[in-house]
């Protein structure tokens, strides 16, 4: 009997838009696998993509082995991503893996294309990345695959050392059962937050000054906005 496959280092999580999109995250993912086999001093898993999944397909035995087992989730963030009941129920697994253990920074959202805001789910997680660099910060991975290879080869080179540093040494311990679709809820559903209201205005009052002894706390913003 042969030895059994290592778990992947790294999951990526993306939501399938076109055959372009498709093309684009595929070259990524392999990009990816060849730099985190240059970094790793082992020869062992590299990564897990499910480009073939088509929309209303469901998961696969394989897929869900290897989100059951992979060691870095790496969701491709857009406004489509957090409309995904597939991708949702993906975060979910993964995110019950790495809860007991505090192990945050085992997730890295990647922001698939520019957006204004997150959703909660992933707003709490650390996305902002300086070693990243500069063009990534300014147009995000869709348009930095297509951009100067030299630029989009630097950003794959620091995320590949950032998932064997993460895959390496304490484990992210596997899901102890492996669940079907249907028996995993939305991450992004469950979260959803109804709007606040307003308080309204005392009359006959001065409005207050705005408070200004409160630092800002999402980890995300640069130090300039904090």
């Amino acid at each position: 009997m042969g030895m059994p496959e290592p778990p992947p280092r790294f999951f990526i999580s993306y939501v399938h838009h076109s055959a372009e999109d498709n093309r684009l995250v595929e070259k990524f993912f392999l990009d990816l696998c060849n730099d985190v086999q240059v970094f790793s001093s082992k020869d062992d898993g590299t990564g897990f993509c499910d480009t073939s999944l088509q929309l209303g397909d469901r998961w696969s035995d394989g897929l869900v082995e290897a989100l059951s087992t992979a060691q870095v989730f790496l969701p491709l963030l857009s406004p489509s991503y957090f409309r995904s009941e597939a991708c949702g129920k993906e975060w979910t697994v993964f995110e019950s893996r790495i809860a007991p253990a505090g192990r945050s920074t085992s997730i890295i959202p990647l922001l698939w294309v520019p957006m204004d805001t997150l959703h909660p789910v992933a707003d709490r997680y650390q996305y902002r990345e300086a070693a990243f660099g500069d063009e990534y910060e300014r147009v995000r991975l869709r348009r930095l695959i297509r951009g100067a290879q030299a630029v989009y080869n630097d950003f794959v080179q620091v995320l590949a050392q950032r998932v064997v540093e993460l895959s390496t040494g304490r484990p992210v311990p596997p899901a102890t059962d492996r669940p079907g679709f249907h028996q995993i809820a939305s991450a992004f559903a469950a979260t959803r937050r109804p709007p606040t209201a307003v308080p309204p205005r005392p009359r006959n009052r001065a409005p207050r000054p705005p408070r200004r002894d409160l630092p800002l706390l999402n980890p995300n913003l640069p130090e300039d906005q904090r």
